[in-house]
């Protein structure tokens, strides 16, 4: 009786570790090209939930900046799922020419027209600027939901 327990034990363990896939697909890259599609394998069009822009753009320093050197872009955010989205200035950081990723600075920001904190429906968009503390090139802006999951990237222009 003890052996089909540990038995039946072991099974379910083995059926619920197998069911979870753990590896998750890398989210594409939107390009900085207008009118571009996102491509996903084979070069198929790939329907994106999050529609995410950026272009660069200069630091204007605001009343809660420390005075550091930073580097800036502004981003356009574009609900194109059924359900609400909830943007954050938190929720982004980017990522440099070198491939290092870089945290946002919300005091940097607030000076220049800083994303704001809202729940987009449906269609919407919003407007801002999230910067990143040092002098870099921003190639790569990236978005998370409120769980941190990485939710949308998108290339830099300009």
């Amino acid at each position: 009786m003890r052996i089909r327990v540990i038995i039946i034990g072991l099974l379910a363990v083995l059926g619920f570790t197998s069911a979870c896939n753990l590896e998750e697909e890398p989210t594409p890259v939107q390009p900085a090209e207008k009118g571009a599609a996102v491509k996903g394998n084979g070069g198929k069009k790939k329907a994106t939930r999050i529609k995410l822009a950026a272009v660069r753009t200069a630091h204007k320093p605001g009343p809660l900046d420390t005075g550091g050197a930073f580097s800036c872009v502004r981003v356009t955010v574009v609900n194109q799922s059924a359900k609400n989205l909830e943007v954050n200035p938190m929720y982004f950081s980017l990522v440099d020419t070198g491939g290092t990723k870089h945290e946002i600075d919300i005091t940097a920001a607030a000076g220049n027209g800083q994303i704001d904190t809202t729940t987009l429906a449906p269609h919407e968009k919003a407007k801002g600027v999230v910067c990143g503390a040092g002098k870099f090139v921003p190639k790569i802006v990236a978005m998370t939901n409120p769980l941190f999951s990485e939710a949308a990237r998108a290339e830099v222009a300009g």
